[in-house]
């Protein structure tokens, strides 16, 4: 008697659809894994994404390969800086890492077809019924606007809220080599931007405002070509003369406005049914000012395929254990940073109000520092002294061997020595 093949569907070419497929065929989950995702191969709609150590650890573990790709095919952004107006800027420290999206999906996408995984670009509605009729496992990795997620909504439970803000996502040849918070104030309120660098000659540039700002300032209306104008005025002392750039899936045709949105935050009262169950944006979102996103969506598809290794996927007892703990594990995960999330959403919504009164930077570079928790007193004195140059360097040299020994802690751990 022929043995029963199992098989996984992962419907979204995103880094939890990708993701998922690499530990399903690591680990032996299932015989076939196929991932479908509607854009074409080479496609993407954003810049740059951020993480930190803690998210290639997790890799490491997972799979060194992956790992070690995403490790080289990344840029660090060393320490952060608060710049309002054109007043002198305030140092906040830190360091993480950034990798381009098309990057990201790349490599993740050569790694799972090296392990045996069928991944299918330009897929079509028949493609993802012909991968999902079938599958014992159907993984909903298609993003915040999950079409999956929507044809289950009943039993799921889903919970999408909009931001009252409008932010676009934008690229610049210009090199954001420290994470920069940046607020300009203008006749009808604030502007603020989030710029990082994420490859030798690209950053990502997120720009967000209050409705009303948006609306103030002709956004709304204004041509695609007019924004950017706009944008690169407001912020040409960051820019030093390069341009903002929208995605090429993104552009609007000619004449028409740019392509502002809402911040949706996702949430669901359930992560499964059946056999269909959420990871990544589908999910959950936490808001792009913590920049945690990536690494959740990552961390879902770690977790699911190591709770399902081992199981019997023709067993729907034993198959939805597996997606109950699956779900139990990322929600805890998941609560502190969506808690932080919205701390820091706050923040942004609620500052601008008195940016205008000249508060004192550094005091407000310590409430930026502070935003998502509390930190203890000591920081405020490390802080102050991150503003002298010569201490700033100190402190951006302990960074770099930081991320040097965490390096060397995985390449120990993977050749089978202990640090």
């Amino acid at each position: 008697m022929t043995a029963r093949r199992r098989r996984i569907a992962c419907v979204g070419g995103g880094p939890a659809g990708l993701c998922t497929a690499i530990g399903a065929r690591r680990a032996g989950v299932a015989d076939e894994v196929v991932v479908v995702e509607r854009d074409p191969a080479g496609v993407t709609h954003g810049w740059g994404v951020t993480f930190w150590d803690e998210l290639l650890d997790a890799l490491h573990r997972h799979d060194p390969p992956t790992e070690r790709a995403l490790r080289a095919a990344a840029v660090v952004w060393d320490g952060q800086v608060l710049q309002v107006d054109r007043r002198a800027p305030v140092f906040l420290g830190g360091s993480g890492y950034a990798v381009g999206r098309h990057a990201l999906l790349a490599l993740l996408a050569d790694r799972a077809r090296e392990l045996g995984a069928e991944v299918r670009f330009d897929a079509t509605a028949a493609d993802v019924e012909d991968a999902v009729d079938g599958a014992d496992v159907v993984v909903a990795g298609d993003g915040v606007a999950s079409g999956l997620r929507r044809h289950h909504a009943e039993r799921l439970g889903a919970d999408v809220r909009e931001s009252g803000h409008r932010y676009i996502w934008l690229g610049s040849p210009h090199p954001f080599t420290t994470f920069t918070f940046a607020f300009v104030g203008t006749s009808a309120g604030w502007v603020w931007c989030y710029g990082y660098v994420f490859g030798s000659d690209r950053s990502t540039v997120v720009v967000e405002c209050a409705e009303a700002t948006w609306r103030g300032l002709g956004l709304d209306t204004m041509p695609a070509a007019e924004c950017l104008l706009t944008l690169e005025r407001l912020f040409a002392h960051l820019l030093d003369g390069a341009p903002l750039w929208i995605a090429p899936t993104r552009r609007p045709p000619d004449g028409a406005p740019a392509p502002w949105v809402r911040f949706r935050r996702v949430d669901n009262r359930r992560w499964h049914d059946g056999r269909v169950v959420l990871a990544g944006d589908a999910a959950h979102t936490t808001h792009f000012s913590i920049g945690s996103g990536t690494t959740l969506a990552l961390g879902d598809a770690m977790a699911l395929t190591r709770r399902l290794a081992g199981v019997d996927l023709g067993c729907d007892a034993s198959v939805e254990r597996a997606l109950a703990a699956y779900e139990a594990e990322r929600r805890a995960v998941l609560r502190p940073l969506q808690a932080e999330a919205d701390r820091s959403t706050a923040w942004f919504t609620g500052l601008t109000d008195g940016l205008g009164g000249r508060p004192d930077d550094l005091a407000l570079g310590w409430s930026l520092a502070r935003r998502c928790h509390d930190e203890p007193a000591w920081r405020w004195y490390l802080l102050r002294a991150t503003q002298v140059p010569a201490l700033r360097a100190l402190r951006s040299s302990a960074e770099s061997v930081r991320r040097q020994v965490r390096a060397q802690r995985r390449e120990l751990a993977g050749s089978g020595r202990r640090s």
